[in-house]
């Protein structure tokens, strides 16, 4: 990382770029799932899909999650709507459209 930003999936972004992120992430659990929403949000999710995102997920530095998982660094350009998934922490990343959620 440096002071000017961090950069990651493709892109940089400020140093106190948001995020969100699952509390099983923030746990330990390996990120699974990265979403670069069409608006530039950002998620780290552990991939489970039944999450409620009300009481399951936190917004925080993207930073922090990358401090605890340096391996984000090397993901695959992600561009705005798409999302990168792997199978574990040790499998290729394969990225695709994100789905459109009202």
């Amino acid at each position: 990382m440096t002071t000017s930003g961090i950069s990651f999936a493709g892109y940089t972004f400020a140093t106190d770029k948001g995020c969100f992120t699952c509390k099983h992430v923030k746990d330990g659990a390996p990120v699974l799932l990265f979403v670069h929403e069409a608006d530039g949000d950002l998620q780290f999710m552990c991939g489970d899909a039944d999450h409620d995102f009300e009481t399951q997920c936190i917004f925080l530095h993207a930073s922090h999650v990358l401090d605890w998982q340096p391996d984000l660094l090397s993901l695959p350009i992600v561009d705005f709507g798409h999302m990168a998934e792997r199978a574990d922490a040790k499998s290729a990343w394969v990225v695709s459209p994100a789905p459109e959620y009202d």
